[in-house]
């Protein structure tokens, strides 16, 4: 009874080795795969993901930057389109002043008379214009000089013929500033003669005080201001003044403006104005993401344009950058590196650079306009560049859990199928053994009852014997055996 019994606990523990083996071997193997597998797809996806984030950071302060050159660049096409107006309207000049000059006389107008024409008729077109406040002609400019009222200003100046051939060829200068400004909208166009201050204005208005009183009191002389000086220092180049609040119309104007010579001579300056409104309406009007926007500065870290700074702002002259960008307690968001950083970029180039502002952090990006020393800036909250970021790194880790979790169910899938394959390719080994085995014990028994051989114990079945494999080869021993002991017994 224990024999029997040692030999039923033994009995298929060759087949269950089978089968442990081949369930480890693949277990093992599988496991593996998938462990490597789940390690690459989490790098790879981690690699993806901060990749992918820092190229759309990337992309979204690249898209930044091309905003600023596409708003500098029609910035600079408008202040490029005024230079070139003012260079073409300064050779006229000159050719109205050259000896040679074939240039019929005009009509001029004391600018008095635009709003008291009681003692001399007022240009035809002569009417008020809500835009400047007073009235204007755009067929005629003006002229004043210092000193003239209404009852001198011809027998002080204009009945004098030098003056009146100055005045005669000056009054064609009326074409060319009507052209002008149907081409581009200067507010004021304007000469100013160096010998005696004479003050050409187009469109033609009043220039001076109302009264003569008045004009006589406090007479207005073009030559010291700071737009006539700087020009005049430009030595023939085309100037662009800083902007300055204009006391008249109360506004700020950019000057644009050039030296005229005569027989070589510096003897006149000719400008324009273009209101700060010109400016402000391209770069205050740029939005980026939900509150980025866009400002222009001057190399001296004055503002310009700035969706924070109104008209009035303007009266004591360009804010400082450092007073406009600003935390709630009123602390400068800028350091002197940063506004140092901004004024100083070259031409044809960009910079960037990260501050915060009342808490949040910004990128800014700022480039050089190219005319005037002008520089245009973008400011965006980094929370908007970012904020479509954990959106893409979901994204990326839902990826990542979706391979992760096919992986798994492939290693399990695998398992089972290897634990399928394991039973059926033990059972291939072992079934032939265990019939070898029975047929072992039931012979072994017969012998030691000395009972006779069953017939069908004597012979190994075919299946076996015709393999061509080590079962073949085990099989057709056994059958071997069995012969012998059939001649012995027979």
């Amino acid at each position: 009874m224990v024999q029997s019994t040692t030999q039923t606990k033994k009995k298929g523990k060759f087949r269950t080795n089978v089968i442990l083996t081949f369930l480890v071997i693949s277990l093992v193997s599988l496991t593996a795969t998938g462990l490597v597998s789940l390690t690459f797809v989490n790098l790879i996806g981690n690699s993806t993901r901060d990749q992918s984030s820092q190229a759309l950071e990337n992309q979204i302060q690249t898209n930044m930057n091309e905003t600023a050159q596409k708003t500098a660049l029609v910035i600079n096409q408008k202040l490029a389109s005024a230079e070139g107006m003012i260079a073409a309207a300064a050779e006229e000049l000159e050719a109205l002043f050259d000896a040679g000059s074939t240039y019929a006389y005009r009509e001029v107008y004391y600018d008095l008379l635009f709003e008291d024409d009681s003692v001399s008729p007022a240009p035809s077109d002569n009417h008020y214009d809500p835009n400047y406040g007073l009235n204007v002609s755009w067929d005629y400019s003006s002229w004043y000089v210092a000193g003239t009222t209404s009852v001198n200003y011809n027998s002080s100046y204009a009945d004098i013929p030098a003056n009146a051939d100055k005045l005669g060829r000056v009054s064609n200068m009326d074409y060319i500033f009507k052209a002008i400004h149907n081409q581009l909208a200067f507010r004021w166009l304007y000469i100013a003669f160096a010998d005696d201050g004479l003050f050409i204005n187009y469109p033609g208005s009043i220039l001076g005080e109302l009264t003569d009183p008045a004009r006589l009191a406090n007479p207005y002389d073009p030559r010291g201001e700071d737009w006539y000086q700087t020009i005049w220092a430009g030595n023939g180049d085309v100037v662009f003044v800083e902007p300055y609040y204009d006391e008249f119309d109360n506004v700020l104007l950019i000057s644009i403006g050039r030296v005229v010579y005569r027989n070589s001579i510096p003897f006149a300056v000719i400008s324009g104005d273009i209101t700060i409104e010109d400016i402000r309406e391209k770069v205050i009007n740029v939005k980026i993401l939900e509150s980025g926007y866009a400002f222009l500065v001057d190399s001296a870290g004055g503002v310009v344009a700035h969706p924070e700074v109104s008209d009035e702002d303007y009266i004591g002259g360009l804010p400082d950058l450092r007073n406009v960008e600003v935390n709630p307690d009123f602390t400068s968001a800028l350091t002197d590196a940063n506004i140092n950083q901004i004024t100083s970029v070259a031409v044809g180039t960009s910079g960037t650079l990260r501050y915060t502002r009342g808490g949040t952090e910004h990128i800014l990006v700022f480039t050089q306009v190219g005319k005037g020393d002008y520089i245009c800036v973008i400011s965006v909250p980094l929370n908007e560049v970012l904020e479509s970021i954990p959106l893409l790194q979901a994204r990326i880790a839902n990826q990542n859990t979706q391979a992760a979790t096919y992986i798994i169910l492939v290693t399990v899938g695998g398992i089972l199928i290897a634990g399928i394959a394991a039973v059926a390719i033990s059972n291939t080994i072992t079934r032939p053994l265990q019939y070898l085995i029975d047929l072992a014990e039931r012979n072994a028994a017969a012998r030691i009852l000395d009972k006779p051989l069953d017939t069908g114990d004597l012979q190994v079945d075919t299946t076996y014997t015709a393999k061509d494999d080590e079962i073949g080869e085990l099989a057709r021993a056994f059958q071997g055996m069995l012969d012998s002991i059939r001649e012995d017994e027979g």
